[in-house]
């Protein structure tokens, strides 16, 4: 009886640790690129950043491309810009700098690309949300309306 006991006692002891050791660990995909912004940690449950190429070409002009992966059963929305920085730090407004809705199907990649607006540029940053409801009313300038 006192062998049972003992060996009940320890399963217990051993799924308790188990528990407390499993919430611990955080399960949830690391975007770690300071050319990346999240801007929705929920981003962080179903997005991964899967690899990230950047360079000049021979006309100076700064290319990107930046593959993500949904890593989740659903099909997800997502809202991104680029952001294209010169020399000295500042963004530079262009066109291709607007935010733009895409959907990204379950367990799919999905890949940002970019080319640089003029040779002045000398970083990017890719910013990436969650789109919401009152999307329209965004007009300013770090959030341009959304266009397709």
């Amino acid at each position: 009886m006192k062998k049972t006991n003992l060996f009940l006692i320890s399963i217990l002891f051993i799924f308790l640790l188990n528990g407390c050791v499993e919430n611990q660990i955080d399960l949830k995909p690391r975007i770690n690129d300071s050319h990346v912004k999240i801007e929705n940690s929920s981003l962080y449950e179903w997005l991964k950043l899967e690899k990230i190429n950047y360079y000049k070409r021979k006309d100076e002009l700064l290319i990107v491309e930046v593959k993500f992966n949904n890593i989740s059963n659903f099909n997800k929305s997502l809202a991104y810009k680029i952001d294209w920085i010169d020399k000295n730090g500042f963004i530079e407004k262009s066109i291709l700098s607007r935010w733009i809705v895409t959907k990204v199907e379950q367990k799919r990649s999905f890949i940002i690309h970019g080319i640089a607006p003029s040779t002045k540029i000398k970083d990017f940053e890719i910013k990436l949300q969650m789109p919401s409801h009152d999307d329209n009313h965004r007009k300013d300038s770090y959030h341009h309306e959304y266009q397709n």
